[in-house]
């Protein structure tokens, strides 16, 4: 492997082991997927295995390091990375989770580090977690999304009708390339609101329950819903505080009742408006009720 360094010997008795995949970046609206991937290490003691050279994966113009200053003195200095952790849960399979942001270069290079150290470990099954932003209202439960090359996955969880191209993320393109090779590669994924520019814990509640659903995990996920509660009631007040948004919202929300009745091609008929100017409505309401 040229990129992935590891930090030592492996543990030498993993049972079952599933690839996890979590990157930052446009497909990890809400910080959904990153979240879940630390809750999961929170939850079960996870342990770091390795790292990816950030040198070689990352514009650092692009993507700067952050760094803390305290009254005139320079403390740390925060690096991008990628990083590979060890997760054994109570129930189910082990999980190397590769946790970390999204790279701007060596994709291909990250992909073939990751398809060998999966074929050393005898990984055969990759899930990725991930968000998208979407034209849901924050009134709706949100929605999973699944794409998989098992059917079985399918089965379980539904499939997708719409047929879409888009520009793939870092994960995604981890994703096809590791089903192509003949892994076992499952994307799940959640709509959220694209007017929400925050964290969204209950997308990260949703991923870790179907993740549990099918790895048969016990995962806590209870404690995120006071979170959701209250993020729920700040745009619930935000939106009072405009009919312009109020409007924007109903038209989400019966284009998601539309859809929810089995009828998909209704989701972006109309003029819905963009997340942006929802955002900046509820912004600038925000803003005059601080």
């Amino acid at each position: 492997m040229e990129l992935l360094r590891l930090d030592g010997p492996l543990p030498p008795d993993l049972h079952d082991p599933v690839l996890l995949i979590a990157f930052d970046g446009w497909t990890d609206a809400g910080e959904g997927g990153t979240r879940a991937a630390r809750e999961l290490l929170e939850q079960f003691d996870g342990k770091r295995l390795g790292a990816f050279t950030p040198d070689r994966l990352y514009d650092y113009r692009d993507r700067r390091p952050v760094l803390e200053i305290e009254r005139g003195s320079l403390r740390e200095l925060a690096w991008p990375k990628l990083e590979l952790h060890w997760v054994r849960p109570s129930a189910g399979p082990d999980l190397l989770v590769l946790l970390g942001a999204e790279p701007d270069l060596a994709w291909q290079g990250v992909i073939a580090d990751i398809r060998a150290f999966a074929a050393d470990v005898g990984a055969t099954r990759s899930i990725g977690l991930g968000a998208v932003p979407g034209p849901i209202p924050h009134t709706r439960s949100s929605r999973l999304i699944v794409t998989s090359t098992e059917e079985a996955v399918f089965d379980q969880f539904g499939r997708p009708q719409e047929e879409i191209m888009v520009p793939a993320s870092a994960q995604v393109a981890v994703e096809a390339e590791l089903g192509a090779a003949g892994m076992d590669a499952t994307g799940f994924w959640v709509r959220i609101p694209h007017y929400v520019a925050t964290d969204y814990p209950e997308a990260s509640q949703v991923l870790l329950r179907a993740l549990a659903q099918l790895l048969h995990l016990e995962v806590e996920t209870d404690h995120l819903d006071p979170e959701i509660v209250a993020q729920r009631r700040k745009l619930d007040d935000a939106a009072a505080g405009s009919p312009d948004v109020q409007s924007h919202i109903a038209m989400l929300e019966q284009a998601y009742d539309q859809e929810a009745e089995d009828d998909p091609g209704s989701i972006g008929q109309g003029p819905i408006p963009t997340g942006d100017q929802i955002a900046a409505e509820l912004e600038r309401f925000l803003r005059e009720e601080s």
